[in-house]
């Protein structure tokens, strides 16, 4: 089974702050002690622990993804990710390398899932 490619061009908002947010290596712990590291993209405001990669927006808070934190919009290839704010509409784009998909939401989407 091909697992589908992230796109490297991408620059996703932070669905938190709709600020732009910055690559990183993030690591969390998998199950256990194993901790992995991935490729992802960090919001990088003050106390902000979300994050973006393939699965989607999530918060990682004492070294571990806290699964109700998970933001997923998601088209046929994969996540997306807020590419672009309209008003009150965020525009979301396909993350996945090839896929061109995109979708518009009510901006009060990007605090559906947050605290």
């Amino acid at each position: 089974m091909l697992v589908p490619k992230m796109r490297i061009d991408i620059r996703p908002l932070c669905d938190k702050h709709l600020v732009e947010m910055e690559a990183v290596s993030v690591k969390a712990k998998m199950g256990g002690s194993d901790e992995w590291a991935w490729p992802a993209f960090r919001c990088f405001m003050q106390g902000c622990a979300r994050s973006f990669d393939s699965g989607g927006y999530t918060t990682i808070s004492n070294g571990s993804i806290d699964p109700a934190s998970r933001n997923f919009i998601g088209c046929e290839e994969g996540a997306m990710f807020i590419e672009s704010v309209q008003g009150d509409r965020l525009i979301w784009r396909c993350s996945i390398a090839g896929c061109e998909r995109s979708r518009t939401t009510d901006r009060a989407l990007s605090a559906l899932a947050l605290p």
